[in-house]
Order: C-alpha cells, then sequence, then structure tokens
C-alpha cells in the first residue's frame, strides 16, 4: 500500500530543531522553527535553512522568541484515537487517498511523485515511454493530487546510451526520436484530458540526455545541487557521415532539431508563452554552436553568438551543459532542493500528504516486465542461431516451424513493448514490419511443403488405373 501521509517538514522541524531561534506555533497546534527575519501586521517571514517562508498572520496562535520557552506540539498533546484497531484500518482501506483536513477545515495538499527514471533504469525510449505514464492514469485519476512532482533521475553516461546509437533503418530513428513529443504530450495534454488537474513540478536529479529536453518542457523546473543538464550533444553524431553532402546534412539537422522542439514547444504553450527558447536547445545539441545570453527582468534571451551581453559558450567542440548552480544563474530553473521538503517548501507547502510509491510501482513494474521480455527474445534469436549451427530437428519441415515459433513469440513481445521493438531493432537488426514479412514467407514455405508431401503421398497411395479387368471381366 502507498506510503502516504508521511511525516512533513512541518512535524520534522518541530521534534528534530532543538536549535532554532524562534518557532511559529499556527493555529492548528502545530510548529514550524526557525529564525524569523521580518513580520508585519500581514505576516511573519521566517528562514529555514536559507529558504524564506511566509506564514500569514491569520494562521498563527503564538510567536515564540528564542528567549522564550518553546511550548509543546498540541499535536503531540492530543489524546490517542480510542477507536478499536479494526475499525481503523477498514476506514483506512476505504479510501487509500482520502483526504486529511487542516484546522481550518480545508483539505491538505496531496503530492504524487512520477518517477522519470530511477539510477539504472533510465533509458529513454525504453523505460521512459508514454505507455508507462499512459499506465498512471488511473492511479492518478483516483488519487487526484494537488501536486505532481516529475522526479528526473537520467544519466546517458551511467548507462549504455542506447537512444543515440545509429539506427539500422533511418526510418525508425525519425520514430523513434518522435517519442520525446509523445511522451511529452502525454504528461502535458492527456493528464488534463482524463481529469488530472494536479499542478506539474519538474525536480531534476539529473538529466543527461534526451531527458534534457523533456525536463525543459516544464514550466516549474528545479534541480538538486549536483544536477546537471545537458548530455545532448551524442544525438548530433548520427548526422556526421552525410555532414560532407551539405544539402543532406541541413536536412537532417533541421528535421532533428524539429523534433527535438516538439517538447519546448508544448511547454511554451502550458506556460503561456514563457517556457524555453528553441536557441537553448539548439546550443545544448550542437558542439559548433556558440551561446550568448541577456537577462530581460526575469527571464533570459538566447542568442547563438556571441552578441548577448554575457558568453556561456565559445567552445565550438562540444555542446554546452549546465550545472544546477548554472541553471539557476540563467533562470533555467526557479531553485535548487536536495530533498523533496525543500523543493516543496518553495512552493510554501509546509503541511502536505505524499504518495511516493504509487506511480514508482507502474514504473518498476513496466521496466522489469519489458526486461524479461527482452530476454525470451534473446532467447529465441539463439535457439534460431543454434538451428543454423545442427543443433535441434534435422528434417525441413519441422525447423520451419520452429523457427516459425519463435518469430512469432517475438513479434508478440514486440508488439506488446515499444521498448523491445526498439531494442530488438537496434541489437538484432530486427524491425516489426521486417518480421511481419519474413513471418508470411515461412508460413508460404510451410504450406508449399506440405502441398508437396500431400501429393507424395498421394501418388503413391494411388492404385494404377486401366488395364484391370474389371467386374465382370474375362
Amino acid at each position: 500500500m502507498p506510503r502516504l501521509f508521511i511525516t512533513s517538514l512541518l512535524t520534522l522541524i518541530a521534534t528534530t530543531s532543538a536549535f532554532a531561534e524562534d518557532q511559529i506555533v499556527k493555529i492548528n497546534g502545530a510548529i514550524i522553527s526557525g529564525q524569523i527575519i521580518s513580520e508585519d501586521g500581514d505576516a511573519v517571514v521566517l528562514s529555514i535553512r536559507g529558504i524564506e517562508l511566509r506564514i500569514p498572520m491569520s494562521e498563527i496562535r503564538e510567536i515564540v522568541r528564542d528567549e522564550e520557552d518553546a511550548p509543546a506540539s498540541a499535536e503531540a498533546s492530543e489524546p490517542s484515537s480510542s477507536a478499536p484497531m479494526g475499525e481503523m484500518q477498514k476506514a483506512e482501506f476505504s479510501n487509500k487517498w482520502e483526504r486529511r483536513m487542516d484546522a481550518s477545515g480545508n483539505p491538505v495538499p496531496l503530492v504524487a511523485i512520477i518517477p522519470v527514471g530511477t539510477e539504472g533504469r533510465e533509458q529513454v525510449g525504453t523505460d521512459i515511454v508514454p505507455e508507462v505514464y499512459e499506465a498512471m492514469i488511473p492511479v492518478l485519476r483516483d488519487m487526484q493530487p494537488d501536486y505532481v512532482v516529475f522526479r528526473v533521475n537520467c544519466n546517458d553516461k551511467r548507462e549504455n546510451g542506447y537512444w543515440y546509437q545509429v539506427k539500422r533503418e533511418e526510418a525508425s530513428m525519425l520514430n523513434d526520436f518522435d517519442l520525446l513529443g509523445e511522451i511529452a504530450d502525454v504528461w502535458h495534454n492527456r493528464f488534463e484530458d482524463e481529469g488530472i488537474y494536479a499542478q506539474p513540478i519538474c525536480w531534476v536529479e539529473d538529466a543527461v540526455g534526451s531527458s534534457a529536453v523533456l525536463s525543459l518542457s516544464f514550466c516549474d523546473l528545479y534541480t538538486s545541487s549536483e544536477a546537471t543538464i545537458g548530455g545532448l550533444q551524442g544525438a548530433a553524431q548520427m548526422f556526421e557521415r552525410v555532414r560532407s553532402d551539405e544539402n543532406t546534412y541541413g536536412k537532417y539537422r533541421e528535421a532533428f532539431l524539429g523534433m527535438f522542439r516538439g517538447p519546448l514547444e508544448l511547454g511554451r504553450i502550458r506556460c503561456d508563452g514563457a517556457g524555453h527558447d528553441n536557441a537553448l536547445l539548439d546550443a545544448l545539441v550542437y558542439p559548433d554552436m556558440r551561446l550568448s545570453a541577456t537577462w530581460q527582468g526575469r527571464s533570459v534571451k538566447w542568442e547563438l553568438n556571441r552578441k548577448g551581453s554575457y558568453i556561456v559558450d565559445d567552445n565550438d567542440k562540444s555542446a554546452v551543459e549546465f550545472s544546477a548552480k548554472e541553471a539557476g544563474d540563467f533562470l533555467i530553473s526557479k531553485g535548487m532542493a536536495d530533498d523533496l521538503d525543500d523543493l516543496l517548501l518553495l512552493h510554501e507547502l509546509v503541511d502536505f500528504d505524499l504518495d511516493d510509491t504509487s506511480c514508482q510501482e507502474v514504473f518498476d513494474d513496466y521496466s522489469e516486465d519489458w526486461r524479461k521480455a527482452l530476454a525470451e527474445c534473446k532467447t529465441a534469436i539463439e535457439e534460431m542461431q543454434e538451428l543454423q549451427a545442427g543443433v535441434g530437428p534435422s528434417d525441413a519441415m519441422r525447423q520451419a516451424q520452429f523457427r516459425l515459433t519463435r518469430m512469432k513469440k517475438i513479434l508478440r513481445m514486440m508488439n506488446r513493448y515499444s521498448a523491445v521493438a526498439l531494442r530488438c531493432q537496434m541489437e538484432f537488426g530486427l524491425s516489426k514490419l521486417g518480421l511481419e514479412v519474413q513471418i508470411e514467407q515461412l508460413e508460404e514455405q510451410i504450406r508449399a511443403m506440405r502441398s508437396n508431401d500431400r501429393g507424395r503421398q498421394g501418388g503413391r497411395g494411388g492404385a494404377p488405373r486401366g488395364g484391370g479387368r474389371g467386374i465382370g471381366g474375362r
């Protein structure tokens, strides 16, 4: 069962912050500890681990200065429920996302975590595909969270960069890259179409590779202090083989950038035009593009030249990448947070409930299932290779049937999981279309062999006609 209603930052501070100078006692009895940096008739501003939190006076029951004795939490002094355990469990399971109310009778915000990769399971196009997020829709629709945090933890440098390997067929390569737009469409459009109206927040722990493009589709983008955004240079390398043909190279390059720009364009629509600029993405992809920036209020104008007020990248040998600090300086991100409590505190969420397991379970199940299916495909391919080496049935009919059953099994796995289809094509040169053609040819071959067998059997078993005397003959 998902771990809901975990101890929030509010409770953590109230129970462990023995060294805080000041404490705010809210009307619901909860205590927030930190340092008061300003106050007026409307609100008190409290500094907590360097993050400023504004607490309206209407929510405050008491302010305790550092020289005063800190009060005990009213929540801690409340007597425990006397309801029997059976009744408590029944109420808990009747609705696992039943909303808790604060002292004012308002529902406490519910936050859901949506994984965008976990270490070792971070391949865009295999682990991170549209269908895994479509599978989360029923869960999120039942849950109805107020916020969904897309937790991005993808680094192509930690694992083989399958996304950027040169595909065996150019048409499939274009379809593969179009997956980015399909994923962004599920996040930004399909969720809302399915009645999920939670506010999205992107929290980047690492976005090295295609996940950087997906991250830049969000209005509210934050990073951890050790995050990196970039690593897209490898995507441009697939077109190096046509660089000598200027016309072809230019067309490839523009088509590719057009697909990569799709998520950013969708993000700008969702952000009412305030999303990230195409020039930023182009510089993240291509090593030979310079990048400069000019601050314009609370936005940055990006230029692919040296004309901006600050030259971000003047190196034509490698594409630009951004550290967490640089992402903040250039307003790519809105701030840094190293844990979920700090992240939500930036949205002035102190008291909240959390579901960080439901969507993770869907993600993990899909990751395990497609890997098992891929392993079955590899086994089937190895068995067909052994057949060519003389291992297995010896007669032609049984060999053909042996290959047919294994090809059909591979095709079923490819149709079921787009990840398997992509990996089979990249690792074994097997496309779904090519496999379907082979299956048709093999089925025709088996039908022909059966027809020939029936013909031979009919020729051997039939009695000769003519020459006999027949009934009553001499």
